[in-house]
């Protein structure tokens, strides 16, 4: 195929829609404009739709065009009165749905006014937040009185503890009485008695001499 007219109509008889101008009535009986758009965006779907029907007169594409309206932009065409001819309906349609979005801006405009005005009403009273400040120093109280209880058991703790090591420092030392000399000093007898089981001559134990006692290094 030389010409390319030709190829672009063979190539939109395969692959485009059977009836092109089926399609876009069908379309433009089916479309509507939904209550959060902008009408800028219907208009331009319905010119494009408009212009590939055929047989439509002004009054057609008239009713057409107001059928897929929302109904807040009806509602007010009905209070104004609907246009005879299509170029004056989608004018006032337009008029309408720009009042409509600025009239909500504004609503949502003094809403914010009107919350921010009212919150300094949402403090709590004076009674309330020193009530509220009165817990805090019944908790310290509390987490005073037992920390003191605390620290008694702890001072209690200590003292029994030291008093176990009194007792068993007292019960480490060997009884050394009869077993010492006028010098202080082990008796022949006693040191004899060390050298033959060897003992420790410090501590009475055996595994070590008194050199390397380890309760004479502790001492």
């Amino acid at each position: 195929m030389d010409n390319w007219t030709e190829f672009v109509i063979e190539l939109q008889s395969t692959f485009g829609p059977h009836n092109p101008v089926a399609d876009a009535e069908n379309q433009l009986d089916h479309l509507q404009m939904k209550e959060n758009q902008c009408i800028n965006k219907y208009v331009v779907e319905f010119n494009r739709l408009m212009s590939q029907v055929r047989g439509y007169g002004d009054g057609a594409l008239c009713h057409q065009f107001y059928s897929g309206l929302p109904n807040h932009i009806k509602d007010e065409i009905c209070h104004i009165g609907k246009p005879c001819n299509l170029d004056d309906l989608r004018y006032l349609a337009q008029e309408i749905n720009a009042r409509y979005w600025e009239h909500k801006e504004e609503v949502q405009h003094a809403n914010k006014s009107s919350g921010t005005s009212n919150f300094p009403a949402n403090k709590p009273s004076s009674s309330a937040s020193n009530s509220g400040k009165s817990k805090p120093t019944t908790s310290s109280n509390a987490n005073s009185s037992s920390g003191n209880a605390n620290s008694s058991s702890s001072n209690k703790s200590k003292s029994s503890n030291s008093g176990n090591k009194s007792s068993n420092a007292t019960s480490s030392n060997p009884d050394l009485a009869g077993k010492l000399g006028k010098d202080s000093k082990l008796t022949l007898e006693e040191k004899k008695g060390h050298l033959d089981n060897k003992l420790c001559m410090f501590c009475r134990e055996d595994g070590h001499f008194s050199n390397n006692c380890p309760k004479k290094a502790n001492k």
